[in-house]
């Protein structure tokens, strides 16, 4: 009341983390020789790290990035509910909910009986009633990543990732009582080839499906693909297709499917599903675009402007654990190093939760370190890193793999035929049905 009666007194807005009396420091031209935590990767996983991490002054916590400078153009775009609670935390999320698309409905479309049209087969709300206060948002991968900069530039310790710098080496620890030896090779122009030694107490690989991280720990993905061939397109589109300001899966009779997925700024979204290899056939965005309206038949596309595309193959991998000490060594050690997101699970893009998970593989890993880190709980707490979100990872490549397989599949309503064909057909009602099952 005394806020709103007499406004902002003294140092400011209390609304504007201010932090007044201390030098900005520079994250660009050096590292410090030694750090508590080292993180390898500003992608979403790493930002979230950081952020929390850079809660703490008496933590001293450095992002590398191999690019040379913020992401411009996003790979990813789905917000589930846990995660904005997750931006909650963070007193980011009106911001992502002011510019973000919402996600209230999803509709299902498959062919007609003459197999020549589409029909909308089903219509649903996206998320199931009390999971959540937060909604299912689309925003762009780089805007989310622009308030994840500003939260980290809004801490005490004004982090920010230090830019083109990639992972040369990593040397595991002797002994408990040594540091993680990191040595990073300069990727701009003016000091390439020029290397950065780093000791630190902890490092985390948020790098990305060919994690360099990873591979020095000598843990591989498992899995398989399913070959199929995705495209994705942000395109700015004009077209008479009712639902085109809704969530949409579309099978077609024969020339694929589509998930169609609004996007803040008027843009929409296209999945589509290819059945070349990447490795055999070169696809091209003109490629993309012919399919869609081949789906989208006997509806119109005219696709005005891409703004993005990009083609990628299905596969779901998964590492054996997320961290450098193997289940049998757990009681002689604990771990040094810690893997996140697609540097330990890789699937596709159709569950809409590949960025999710790896960001709160993050949110798991940052509060047991900072617990760690400040003496408040014992290194053993960290094994449960890897008990836990390989847990939740082992369901994610589950839930991908059926989901990727029926939306690739050709749909039928001869449910024994869609029984009997060993994944190469689905019933539209099927579909419909396991979407809304999974929430």
């Amino acid at each position: 009341m005394q806020f709103h009666l007499n406004g902002v007194k003294g140092a400011g807005n209390p609304l504007d983390h201010q932090f007044e009396g201390t030098e900005e420091p520079d994250f660009q031209t050096s590292l410090p020789a030694e750090v508590d935590v080292l993180i390898v990767g500003a992608g979403p996983a790493g930002q979230l790290l950081g952020a929390q991490l850079a809660r703490f002054p008496e933590i001293t916590t450095r992002i590398v990035e191999a690019q040379h400078g913020p992401l411009l153009v996003g790979n990813a775009d789905g917000l589930q509910c846990r995660t904005l609670e997750i931006f909650q935390a963070f007193g980011f999320v009106e911001k992502v909910l002011k510019e973000a698309y919402w996600v209230n409905e999803t509709t299902f479309w498959s062919p007609t009986e003459d197999a020549k049209g589409l029909k909308r087969s089903g219509r649903i709300r996206d998320t199931e009633e009390n999971l959540s206060e937060m909604p299912h948002v689309i925003l762009n991968q780089a805007r989310m990543q622009d308030f994840w900069l500003q939260a980290m530039k809004s801490t005490p310790t004004r982090l920010e990732p230090s830019y083109s710098r990639k992972l040369h080496s990593l040397e595991l620890p002797a002994a408990p009582s040594d540091s993680v030896k990191v040595v990073l090779e300069r990727t701009d122009t003016a000091r390439a080839g020029q290397t950065e030694t780093v000791r630190a107490r902890y490092v985390v690989g948020c790098d990305g499906a060919r994690s360099l991280v990873r591979k020095s720990l000598g843990l591989q993905l498992k899995g398989d693909s399913q070959n199929q061939v995705w495209g994705v397109l942000d395109a700015l589109v004009v077209t008479d297709f009712p639902d085109v300001r809704l969530k949409t899966a579309i099978h077609s009779a024969s020339a694929g499917s589509i998930v169609l997925i609004p996007r803040e700024g008027g843009y929409q979204l296209q999945k589509l599903e290819q059945h070349e290899r990447v490795a055999d056939k070169k696809i091209t965005k003109e490629a993309l675009v012919n399919q869609a309206k081949q789906i989208f038949h006997p509806f119109t596309f005219d696709v005005r402007e891409i703004a993005h595309w990009s083609v990628y193959e299905v596969g779901q991998r998964l590492t054996d654990h997320f961290d450098d000490v193997p289940k049998a060594e757990r009681e002689d050690r604990d771990p040094r190093v810690f893997i996140t997101g697609d540097a330990c699970h890789t699937h596709s893009a159709k569950a809409g939760q590949g960025m999710n998970v790896s960001m709160n593989d993050s949110f798991n890993l940052g509060w047991k370190l900072a617990s760690v880190l400040r003496g408040q709980s014992p290194p053993k707490l960290l094994h449960t890193y890897t008990e836990e979100r390989h847990a939740i990872a082992e369901l994610l490549i589950e839930l991908d793999t059926k989901m990727s397989r029926m939306f690739a599949a050709k749909p039928t309503s001869d449910k024994q035929a869609a029984k009997d064909s060993d994944g190469n057909t689905v019933d539209p009602a099927d579909f419909q049905a396991y979407f809304e099952e999974q929430g």
